[in-house]
This record gives structure tokens, C-alpha cells and sequence, in this order.
């Protein structure tokens, strides 16, 4: 027998070692189950039998709209700019 048919008979018995080893936690299995149900919320929506998660209900449903506002705004700014008009800022103080 060659070198290397030892060398992957003992590669694949730490490989089969490391893949029971895991399997064994449970916090793996905690990992795959949020996985699971975050790749079955996408198309078909949140599970209405779950309870909700604390803080959920006051959550904000669209956390996106001020990111993606705020990269529009920034990409306006830009053009702005690159067309020689920036906006102007005033000088008065913001008010209270």
C-alpha cells in the first residue's frame, strides 16, 4: 500500500469524526433551523402560528426605507456636484 492511501484513510476518519462532532451540538442544529426558516420566510412570509419575537411588534416592518433614502439623497448630492450646482447650505442655525 502507498503512503498516500494511508495518509487519506486518515484524513477521512478525522473527517468522519469532525462531521459526528458536529452533528452531536445542538446549537448547530439551533443554526440550521434559523436558516431553514429564514430561506422558507422569504417567498411564502412569516409563519403566522409563531408568536412574535420580543420587540417585533413595535419593529420598524421596512428598516430599509432610511438606508435607501439616504443613498438616494447621497447619489443627488453627487450629481449635483458633478454638474457644478451644489446645494446650497444655509447659514442659519437649525431650528429647535
Amino acid at each position: 500500500m502507498s503512503p498516500y492511501w494511508y495518509a487519506l484513510r486518515l484524513i477521512q476518519a478525522f473527517e468522519d469524526r469532525i462531521v459526528e462532532s458536529i452533528l452531536r451540538v445542538p446549537g448547530f442544529h439551533r443554526a440550521v433551523g434559523r436558516i431553514h426558516r429564514a430561506i422558507n420566510e422569504k417567498p411564502h412570509g412569516r409563519n403566522p402560528h409563531e408568536p412574535l419575537a420580543p420587540g417585533e411588534a413595535t419593529a420598524d416592518p421596512n428598516p430599509g426605507n432610511r438606508a435607501d433614502g439616504f443613498l438616494q439623497h447621497f447619489l443627488g448630492e453627487l450629481k449635483n456636484q458633478a454638474r457644478g450646482r451644489p446645494t446650497d447650505i444655509s447659514t442659519k442655525p437649525p431650528a429647535k
